[in-house]
């Protein structure tokens, strides 16, 4: 079984306008979770909170503006990040040669494929929120 989910998004958007959507509180909540706690710093922690499916705590890893970040969160909505399972979701962005921005994603520590195949969707349909929410267009996805 693979352990992770890779995507790959072509945007019309900048890497700079990208890093936004992804990276600020108020951006995210436009197409990710319903509300964002998480400031955009490497180590700070949070939550992402979806009315829905409730809270995940989130940790920040890796920040490297505009082209990398890295977050880990948890599996289950409710646990903190110490207490329960937990996957690693990286974004790489970087420049097409029409101004717009390759985006590549990847989560990674799946220990069951049932939880593996329901984010391989969930990020289908995140991302095309996304696409969305930047450029008022359908998704072009490639699964990995």
């Amino acid at each position: 079984m693979k352990d992770f989910v890779e995507k790959t998004l072509r945007l019309a958007a900048t890497p700079e306008r990208v890093w936004q959507a992804i990276t600020e509180p108020a951006e995210l909540s436009r197409w990710f979770p319903d509300h964002t706690d998480l400031e955009p710093r490497p180590g700070s922690t949070g939550w992402f909170d979806w009315t829905a499916y409730g809270k995940y705590a989130v940790r920040i890893e890796e920040l490297s503006p505009p082209r990398r970040l890295v977050w880990t969160w948890a599996r289950d909505a409710g646990v903190a990040l110490e207490e329960g399972q937990r996957t690693t979701v990286e974004w790489t962005l970087e420049p097409s040669g029409d101004g717009g921005t390759n985006v590549y994603l990847r989560e990674s520590g799946f220990t069951d494929p049932k939880y593996r195949d329901g984010n391989d969707e969930g990020w289908d349909k995140e991302l095309g929120e996304l696409v969305q929410y930047l450029e008022g267009r359908p998704a072009v996805s490639e699964a990995g």
